[in-house]
């Protein structure tokens, strides 16, 4: 297998990495704009090649994709369009991470009946959230003869003394000043930012943390895969209370304020003074400070419904490695990347095996590949544990 990576950076990076030590994979090309950053992220193996890609050229990305098996976006969402259109131009598969997810609308479907016809997999959304969350809302669906829920939380928590970014910050602010929907009987209804506050337990011991209800890509797609009269997705923990904080004050407005002579905007001025996402080099000496503590990324799925005539809720927590086990596994790698890129391989190493041609996300996946994926995640130190809720 021979795969074209777009974008170099803490995801791709880690991507590249493990699919760099499978034996399925022969070589592995990294394209990104700025290839001197790039270097800073990638490991140096012998599979992977860097080459300086601009994702906004599509045929250039064509004409360079051509001889490989798969395509891979894991660059910003808005590029999905132009690299769908070149993996098809190129007649290779299709891979990506995210949508952009305006108005209710999941836009890598559009080309369903494109990569159809032309015999081809685009697997969309295939990361850690959204992906393995579908992936488990779709195993656990499968236990219920009627669907009537699905709920998604998300748990992010720093504990530290120092300001520190896992992943982009602009996707991060953005996101959050998004429309949030939720799938209520047959429709997308749109809803407050940050709203229907509520208390969620996590597993120990992150218990009776605030939630509240964000844009993500899950509500986009599970609907329309898994018949169900309601789906929403909420996040809690120190990140997303930093977050809404910034947002109460306004600071998340490209509005200009004058202060004093100047003009100012208030969102590019947070974006200005945020930290980047560290290096793997920078990475290692944060993790090694006492002011860094640790870090958690977690997912709850929660699946209400009928089984053999009676009510039950089943619930799928999904523990992705915390920074501490991350330090371990993948010095250098942080607690967000490495849960979205080991999440990203272990997709990748299915998504050439799968049958079904077409555009689609995880839940779309047939009951015996998705325990597959699943299976894969114990060797990445992912835990996953399904129980009966109450």
């Amino acid at each position: 297998m021979k795969v074209l990576i777009i974008g170099g950076g803490a995801t791709g990076s880690v991507i590249a990495h493990f699919l760099s030590e499978a034996k399925e994979v022969d070589a592995i090309l990294v394209g990104d704009i700025n290839t001197r950053k790039a270097k800073r992220f990638l490991p140096n193996h012998p599979k992977i090649t860097l080459q300086q890609v601009d994702a906004t050229q599509k045929d250039k990305i064509a004409l360079l994709a051509k001889g490989f098996d798969l395509l891979i976006n894991a660059s910003l969402s808005q590029f999905n369009k132009i690299l769908l259109d070149a993996a098809l131009e190129a007649g290779v598969n299709y891979q990506d991470l995210a949508s952009k997810w305006d108005n209710a609308k999941v836009e890598q479907l559009d080309f369903h009946e494109k990569f159809k016809a032309k015999n081809l997999v685009g697997l969309i959304n295939s990361s850690a959230s959204p992906g393995m969350t579908n992936l488990v809302a779709k195993l656990l669906s499968l236990k219920f003869d009627r669907v009537d829920s699905i709920k998604v939380r998300l748990l992010e928590n720093v504990s530290s003394d120092m300001p520190f970014t896992a992943w982009s910050k602009e996707v991060a602010f953005d996101e959050v000043t998004q429309m949030p929907y939720v799938w209520d009987k047959n429709h997308f209804v749109g809803k407050d930012n940050f709203g229907e506050e509520e208390l969620f337990s996590f597993p120990e011991p992150f218990t009776n943390r605030k939630c509240y209800l964000v844009s993500q890509e899950e509500v986009g797609t599970l609907p329309l895969y898994i018949k169900t009269k309601y789906v929403d997705l909420k996040i809690g923990g120190t990140e997303i209370e930093f977050v809404y904080t910034l947002f109460k004050l306004g600071l998340l407005k490209n509005k200009l304020v004058r202060i004093g002579n100047a003009l100012i905007s208030a969102y590019e001025l947070i974006i200005k003074v945020w930290p980047d996402v560290p290096t793997p080099q920078e990475m290692k000496k944060l993790a090694a400070s006492p002011k860094f503590r640790d870090a958690h990324f977690w997912a709850s799925v929660i699946v209400a419904g009928i089984s053999d005539k009676k009510k039950k809720i089943l619930r799928g927590d999904i523990l992705f490695p915390s920074q501490a086990e991350v330090n371990k596994l993948l010095a250098g790698s942080n607690y967000i990347s490495y849960a979205a890129g080991a999440s990203a391989a272990i997709f990748t190493l299915e998504t050439l095996k799968l049958k079904e041609k077409g555009v689609y996300p995880p839940e779309a996946l047939e009951k015996e590949v998705a325990e597959s994926i699943t299976e894969r995640l114990k060797k990445f130190g992912v835990k996953l544990d399904i129980n009966e809720a109450n």
